[in-house]
């Protein structure tokens, strides 16, 4: 028979285990806790870090160096980068070596690139020049002072100049430099831009009249030469929207829907009739085709974060995404478009505004192009690099 004495010793071990199994339930809780807190800290660090895929030290790329004031001049073209000043358009490889040069005379160039042709053309004067990675394909002494200048997929070439008896001229080329057609202004109003449609059949003209007692824009579509028309453009269409906006922005939606853009009006013209998008923007920075539809970089406000957003075949404003707080330049082949913003470069797919890929840089962006599928060209404040996207 136990004696008293065990039987208290037992009851105060039995005591001290029920003492300790709180505390070893709420170490078991506190355990727990902590590894929930952790999984979810894991989480939002990796969506957090969904897209930043690389961070990239532009000086260790392939490129060279160049001072602040040359990069303003140069523009990614084809394999390299064209360098434009008023005396001297010189096609440059990405180590900087001149691939040719060709001497010009103009007191305020500006460079128009479209896929493997350049158009440079003086802003207020008479001197343009078309350019391929070959070399020069023409110069053109103009009548008029130019005011604009667009090129269409393959190379043709449109410039806005000044006409006696006009509001002003379309003078038109064709990819080898040759003269094209020219359409006058007379009645429509003042062109203020141009563009060629995707299937380069047509050129689109946006117009400005202030002869009534409100400014009204207008947009006429003219059809380009043929061999049966020779050098006369035929006119198709005079749209002129329920607006005294000014809309200088031109855009496509496949290859007969022509969008009409301003501060913040976004029209659709398309068969003899103006549709307004019905929940305008509040400040469009650019508008332009990509794929089947377009791309629309814009902000809310003042102050407010750079957006992306696609105007597909319904015309009606959905998603959109935040590019940053600042934009500098964008570039698009097929359903793909690369864009700049703060200093980060995003690879988009445009028709669900998928990020595909997101690069940080340490150098401040200028201008950037894309060479093909897997590659860009970056023109920064302190050199030109190659990235892989």
């Amino acid at each position: 028979m136990p004696s008293k004495e065990s039987d208290s010793k037992r009851k105060k071990r039995s005591a001290k285990k029920r003492s300790l199994l709180p505390l070893f339930i709420f170490l078991i809780l506190l355990l727990i806790l902590s590894s929930g807190v952790l999984i979810y800290l894991i989480r939002n660090h990796v969506n957090a870090s969904k897209g930043a895929d690389t961070v990239t030290h532009l000086s260790v790329q392939t490129g060279f160096a160049c001072e602040f004031s040359e990069a303003q001049k140069l523009y990614p073209f084809s394999n390299g980068v064209l360098k434009v000043t008023a005396t001297r358009v010189a096609y440059l490889s990405m180590a900087g070596d001149e691939i040719y040069g060709v001497d010009i005379q103009m007191d305020n160039p500006f460079c128009v690139i479209r896929g493997s042709h350049a158009l440079v053309a003086d802003s207020g004067g008479y001197f343009c020049a078309i350019f391929d990675d070959k070399g020069l394909i023409c110069n053109k002494q103009l009548t008029g002072a130019i005011s604009f200048g667009a090129l269409s997929a393959d190379g043709m070439a449109g410039l806005i100049i000044e006409q006696p008896q006009t509001k002003g001229s379309v003078y038109l080329l064709d990819n080898k430099g040759n003269f094209l057609a020219q359409w006058n202004s007379v009645e429509s109003g003042y062109p203020i831009s141009i563009s060629f449609s995707p299937d380069q059949k047509d050129v689109n003209i946006a117009l400005v009249d202030t002869d009534g007692s409100a400014m009204q824009p207008h947009l006429k579509q003219i059809e380009l030469p043929s061999a049966d028309n020779g050098q006369t453009t035929k006119e198709m269409a005079l749209y002129s929207p329920e607006t005294s906006a000014i809309l200088p922005s031109i855009s496509y939606i496949g290859n007969e829907r022509v969008v009409l853009a301003g501060i913040s009006d976004v029209l659709l013209c398309s068969k003899d009739t103006t549709q307004m998008l019905s929940n305008p923007y509040t400040q469009v920075d650019s508008i332009f085709p990509v794929g089947k539809g377009s791309i629309v970089i814009y902000t809310d406000g003042v102050g407010q974060e750079i957006r992306m957003e696609y105007l597909g075949t319904d015309f009606t404003r959905g998603k959109s995404i935040v590019l940053g707080n600042t934009f500098t330049d964008a570039d698009a082949l097929g359903d793909k478009v690369v864009v700049s913003a703060d200093d980060k470069i995003l690879v988009i797919r445009a028709s669900d505004l998928t990020v595909l890929k997101t690069i940080s840089v340490d150098e401040e962006v200028i201008r950037i192009g894309i060479v093909d599928e897997k590659t860009i060209i970056v023109v920064t404040v302190s050199g030109v690099h190659e990235l892989s996207i």
